[in-house]
Formats: structure tokens, sequence, C-alpha cells
């Protein structure tokens, strides 16, 4: 990725944070960046204190907020660069803490884990979920256990002009880690699966094949300004066919970043999200959730 001033790492000292926090002080270490920790005490709905209906007293906000820099000494131990990180507690809604922290450090990269201690069993968190969708900045979300340098990229390409910024963060990535870098496109049969007629047979033999050879052609036409560092990079260019319509393109993704053993995988994110997403999810969010890889998403310029 371009070269990074400030960094927000979010931690709730699971284990997933805890490699998102050693990726996040690689990251800083590597482009000199600043790096700020924030950590937020989710505040019940109640105010905390003593009810008259517990037999014990509650911890105040005061007395948690307490616990967690307490706890911070102790979190990533021996990670290197820790030290020098400002780290902040809040406390409240950790999407709103999260998103507010944003709006007020204006880092270039948010850094949290796919999963919080309460939704580890899921592929993503309703937390990063929602600062993937609102975050004003690009967004790493970082698997568990993946704390080394990334050895395999996906940029993951559409051909707007969204997921050219993604194509130039990828080919940031890939060479700061020397990591192999795919570009790929997943594009839908036109027949949707359907059994092609004699005439079409007849008429374009061998459809497959060069529909995913045009598909490949056109990924190198899109890079063209980026040839120079493509070149440098070897990098390989994949045209995906999706031949299940109804599961989407997301689903596409997924099954190129498994087969190929992607462990980073960079998108563009849309600047509005519609009713369809909130129903049954956007290309991004499925792919965050069901890739088995760290995930880098990539805003609009305003």
């Amino acid at each position: 990725m371009d070269r990074l001033k400030t960094i927000l790492v979010a931690v709730d000292f699971s284990l997933c944070s805890s490699d998102a926090f050693r990726q996040a002080a690689r990251l800083a270490a590597w482009n000199n960046a600043k790096l700020n920790a924030l950590h937020v005490v989710n505040a019940p709905s109640t105010p905390l204190g003593r009810q008259a209906f517990t037999p014990f007293d509650i911890p105040t906000e005061d007395t948690l907020v307490h616990d967690a820099y307490r706890r911070w000494e102790d979190f990533a131990p021996g990670c290197e660069g820790k030290t020098a990180v400002k780290f902040t507690v809040a406390v409240g809604s950790p999407r709103e803490e999260i998103l507010r922290a944003i709006e007020s450090i204006k880092p270039d990269l948010l850094v949290m884990g796919t999963n919080s201690v309460l939704d580890r069993n899921r592929g993503i968190g309703t937390t990063a979920a929602a600062c993937v969708r609102k975050a004003e900045a690009k967004v790493l979300l970082v698997r568990e256990e993946q704390t080394r340098p990334f050895t395999s990229v996906a940029a993951c390409i559409d051909f707007s002009a969204t997921s050219r910024l993604a194509l130039e963060q990828a080919i940031h990535v890939a060479a700061q880690d020397e990591a192999a870098l795919h570009v790929m496109h997943v594009y839908d049969d036109p027949w949707h699966g359907m059994p092609r007629s004699d005439i079409v047979e007849a008429n374009m033999p061998d459809f497959n094949t060069k529909m995913k050879e045009a598909v490949a052609q056109r990924l190198r036409e899109f890079c063209q300004p980026l040839e120079h560092e493509m070149n440098a990079l070897e990098a390989h260019f994949h045209g995906i066919q999706h031949d299940d319509h109804w599961e989407g393109y997301g689903a596409g993704l997924v099954g190129f970043i498994g087969r190929q053993g992607i462990d980073l995988a960079v998108l563009g994110v849309r600047s509005t999200w519609s009713v369809r997403d909130l129903l049954w999810g956007s290309t991004a969010e499925r792919v965050c959730r069901d890739a088995g890889c760290s995930i880098l998403t990539v805003r609009p310029v305003p």
C-alpha cells in the first residue's frame, strides 16, 4: 500500500486483535507511520453502578477504563514498536467510537481483526462489517494467526476507478512483502449455465477458452498505466468464469482465493450501500465473510 502516515488499530484484547496489532505495528514500522491504538469499553445500555436487583457492585466506568490500561500492558507482549504507540480507551459502542476516532485522527489506514471476542465463530464480526461500510479510510481486516508478511496478494478488479485504486494498493503490498501478485476478474457465463444451441457452438467454437483469454487481455489493458510495476512483480492475470448466476460475483472471488491460497485480497467498496446490500450483503462483505484470508478494502476518492 502507498506510504502511510497514520495508522489506527482497534484492539479488544482477543487473539485476533493481537494478530491485527502485530500486523499494524509491522506496517507502521515499514512506513515510518504514527500508530494509534484504540480500545472501546462496550458500555451497557443502563448506567453502571449498584443496581437494586443485583447482590453485588457492578464495576464503574472508571474501573473498566483502568482495567483496560492494565490489560494493555500485557497485550501483544514483545511486539516491536509497542512502546511508541499512543493507546487510548473510549467508552461506548465499539462501532461508533471507532468511526468517531477515524473522523478525529483521520488515519490513512484502519487495522482490526475480522472478529471480536463476541463473534469469533463468524466469518466477519458486526463491528468489522460496519467499519468496512462506513469508515472513511482504507480498512485492513486481519485474520487470526496472520502476523507475518503476506505471501500471495490478489487484486480484485471490476474495471471501475475504485478497483484501479485497489490495484495500486495491492501492488504496494506485494512489493513491500515480496509477495506474488494476482490480478483477477470474475465474469458470468453469458448463458448462465444453460446449454448453448448448435448454431452458437458452430459459430463460436472454443467459446470458453476465448472468453477467458479476452478477459485476461482486458485486465492487462486495464493495468497498462502500471505496467512497469506489474512487470517487476511478474503479475499473474486471471479471468474466472463463474457459472452460478444466483450465487453472484462474490462467490467467484471466494472460490479463486481458496484455490490459489491467497492470504490478502484487495478490493474496492462503494461509497453508498443499497437496501439489497442490507438484505443480501455486498460483494465486499461476502468476500470478507467467506474468504479465509485477510482483506484490504479501498474506498472511492471523494
